[in-house]
């Protein structure tokens, strides 16, 4: 059974727009916020990320909005990986934020890719991780290209 991670998110007043919306940037920052917490509930905490030398990049980010979220809601994103590269070395993430009531709010996909840190080039992560990413993998899980 693939992994999936959920993390509640309660929306705060400086989280709105002019509008009282939940704002774009912020959809992003959640959806960052859920991949790190996926990486640690795996054991990959940024101190272990870095002391193997590798770093999480983001290549390109794609927001779907369905509906409004207002101030002091409550959002779950629901995180999967839906695209992999055969040797892990991109990603992409999909991250669905549904309110409390279950309607979804909007989608969040995130194509990403390890980075060397020292060769400052994308890279495939180490085994340790690559298993990981590999057992993440949706039921819909696309290959993705690897160009590195």
């Amino acid at each position: 059974m693939p992994k999936e991670l959920s993390k509640t998110f309660e929306v705060r007043w400086d989280d709105a727009d002019l509008n009282g919306h939940l704002r774009n940037t912020r959809y992003l920052e959640y959806a960052a916020t859920a991949r790190l917490a996926f990486l640690i509930g795996e054991g990959w905490a940024p101190r272990k990320l870095l002391k193997a030398g590798f770093a999480a990049v983001s290549l390109g980010e794609e927001v779907r909005y369905l509906r409004e979220v207002f101030p002091l809601e409550v959002v779950t994103a629901t995180s999967r990986v839906i695209g992999l590269s055969a040797d892990a070395a991109r990603w992409r993430f999909e991250h669905t934020f549904s309110r409390e009531s279950g309607e979804e709010a909007a989608v969040v996909r995130t194509l990403g890719a390890w980075i060397d840190i020292g060769a400052r080039r994308i890279a495939p992560p180490p085994a340790e991780l690559r298993t990981v990413m590999e057992e993440a993998r949706a039921a819909d899980c696309e290959v993705i290209a690897s160009r590195h």
